[in-house]
C-alpha cells in the first residue's frame, strides 16, 4: 500500500511570475475603473490612440490596457489641408463652383473607428485606397469621451524613394 504523503520540509519559493501577473491585472483594472472619472487617464489614453504619448516607453506601458470601445474616434481623409490651414489660400468656389457644401472642402472620406484611429493608415488598406495617385493627403483624427477630446492632424506624403511618411502637423496641446 501507499505510504501517507509527508508534508514538504523544503522552504517554498515565491512565484514572482504569478505575483507580477496579478499586479499588472490589478493596475489595468484600476486604470479602467478610474477612466470615467479621471481626466488625466482619459487624456493619456487618447494620446496613446493618436500616437502622441510623450515617449515610446509610456505608450508601451499602456499596451496591456484594453483598447476596444473606449472613445468615439472619427477619422477624416483629406486631399487638401484642414480648413484652418486653407484660409486665404484656396477659394472654395474656384475648386468646386457647383458645390454648395464648402464645409467639407477636400474631404475624401470619414469613418468612425472603435480604437486606434491612426490605423486608418498605419495598419489598414487605407494606404492603398487613398494614396495610389501619390498626392499628399491629410489624416484628421478626433476622439471624444465624457467631455474630453483630442484632435490630431497628420500630413501623409511620399518621399523620393516612394516611401510614405506620416507626420504630425501640429504641436500637442499642453
Amino acid at each position: 500500500m501507499n505510504a501517507p504523503a509527508k508534508p514538504s520540509t523544503l522552504p517554498s519559493k515565491p512565484d514572482w511570475g504569478y505575483r507580477i501577473l496579478l499586479a499588472v491585472a490589478a493596475i489595468v483594472a484600476a486604470w479602467l475603473l478610474l477612466m470615467p472619472v479621471c481626466p488625466p487617464i482619459i487624456q493619456s489614453t487618447m494620446q496613446r490612440f493618436h500616437l502622441r504619448t510623450p515617449s515610446f516607453a509610456w505608450w508601451a506601458i499602456q499596451t496591456p490596457i484594453p483598447a476596444m470601445y473606449n472613445f468615439k474616434n472619427t477619422t477624416e481623409i483629406r486631399d487638401l489641408p484642414p480648413p484652418g490651414e486653407l484660409e486665404g489660400l484656396v477659394d472654395p468656389l474656384w475648386l468646386s463652383p457647383l458645390d454648395d457644401n464648402t464645409t467639407e472642402l477636400g474631404v475624401l472620406a470619414t469613418r468612425t473607428i472603435n480604437h486606434y484611429p491612426t490605423r486608418e493608415f498605419t495598419f489598414a488598406n487605407g494606404r492603398v485606397r487613398y494614396l495610389q495617385d501619390e498626392s499628399p493627403r491629410w489624416l484628421v483624427i478626433e476622439s471624444h469621451y465624457r467631455g474630453e477630446s483630442l484632435q490630431s492632424t497628420y500630413a501623409l506624403s511620399r518621399d523620393d524613394a516612394s516611401v510614405w511618411h506620416m507626420e504630425l502637423t501640429e504641436e500637442p496641446a499642453e
